[in-house]
């Protein structure tokens, strides 16, 4: 049985930072959508490293194989340069939901930050460029 995909999201990239925006609830399908274009935007834009600036605040959660599907993300992120990931997030129970992604896995470095300026200026900390924004959203 084929589902409706839900949650959606934005995207921009600010040199070898990968910005994404999450709305509301999610399902597999819409995991699976997501996935679709966080790859190829990883594949298009050519980066050999990179950081993923997750901005959580308007994100409603997900189903349960929403969240394990996202884990598997995680792993290919890794996989094809991911080295930091930083979180902006207003709600204990988000980060709840996104310490069950990573659990028992150390992937990258991962920091939650209460807005988007810290987290660009904690990238560059780690050697990242940050630089002006292009995007696209889904």
């Amino acid at each position: 049985m084929k589902f409706e995909a839900h949650g959606t999201f934005e995207f921009s990239v600010k040199g070898e930072i990968l910005i994404i925006r999450f709305f509301h609830d999610w399902n597999l399908e819409g995991a699976k959508a997501f996935f679709t274009r966080y790859r190829d935007l990883i594949q298009q834009c050519h980066l050999k490293k990179f950081g993923v600036l997750s901005d959580l605040r308007q994100f409603g959660g997900g189903t349960p194989d929403a969240i394990v599907f996202f884990e598997e993300i995680s792993d290919w992120a890794q996989e094809n340069g991911q080295v930091a990931r930083a979180l902006i997030m207003d709600s204990g129970l988000k980060k709840f939901t996104i310490n069950r992604i990573d659990k028992g896995k150390n992937r990258f470095q991962a920091q939650a930050f209460s807005d988007e300026a810290e987290a660009l200026v904690w990238f560059e900390s780690l050697g990242l460029t940050v630089s002006s924004p292009t995007g696209g959203d889904g």
